[in-house]
């Protein structure tokens, strides 16, 4: 792990502290439920525990940087290419006077997100994931998702719904070298774009 953050090349002090550690320190709050400051002296702790003389974000700087580290998935990997399973599924999140619906019966104002996941097939860990706001459709995320995975890693096949038949989606699957495996919608028609991508769809659509 790479606590200390790489240097930029630009003019200027350099970031303190990577991703990795800002993820950390996070991670430990999110799962022990601990203030910020808590989560500071908690990991100063746990890092003398193990020998470690290394720095601790304050509480500021996670705060601060709690919106924007690009949150790396740990994950065993499976033998071979990756076979990418995508969906995504609905949360509810509680809104401003949800606690006071629930005692007084007041007006309900519920808040949802979606999660949308890519699953390695063979092994089941999340390989790529984005958050949105409910009124964000499925395919838009599709490309996001295949982003996500390192562009060494060979990816074999996506499976996906219907909800993410678009040419958009066809083409980063392509770009990849992957074989889209998504149903046609009902009563589609033939694409004319002459693209790998398009000639894969239009392939599934005529078999």
């Amino acid at each position: 792990m790479k606590w200390e953050g790489p240097a930029t090349g630009k003019r200027g002090r350099r970031q303190s502290y990577g991703d990795p550690a800002i993820q950390s320190c996070l991670t430990m709050k999110v799962l022990l439920g601990m203030a910020l400051r808590q989560t500071t002296g908690f990991v100063e702790g746990l890092l003398r525990l193990i020998g470690l003389d290394w720095r601790v974000p304050d509480f500021s700087t996670l705060r601060r940087r709690q919106k924007t580290p690009a949150v790396i998935i740990p994950y065993r990997g499976s033998n071979g290419p990756l076979h990418l399973l995508i969906d995504s599924t609905g949360i509810k999140v509680e809104g401003e006077g949800e606690c006071n619906a629930r005692k007084h019966g007041g007006a309900k104002r519920r808040v949802w997100r979606k999660v949308h996941p890519g699953i390695d097939e063979q092994t089941l860990e999340v390989r790529a994931i984005e958050v949105t706001s409910s009124d964000i459709g499925d395919a838009p995320m599709l490309p996001e998702l295949l982003g996500q995975i390192a562009p060494h890693h060979e990816v074999a096949s996506v499976t996906a719904d219907r909800a993410h038949e678009t040419r958009k989606s066809h083409e980063a699957i392509a770009d990849r070298g992957a074989a889209a495996v998504i149903p046609p919608r009902r009563n589609a028609k033939h694409w004319k774009e002459i693209t790998e991508g398009a000639t894969a769809r239009n392939e599934a659509l005529r078999a």
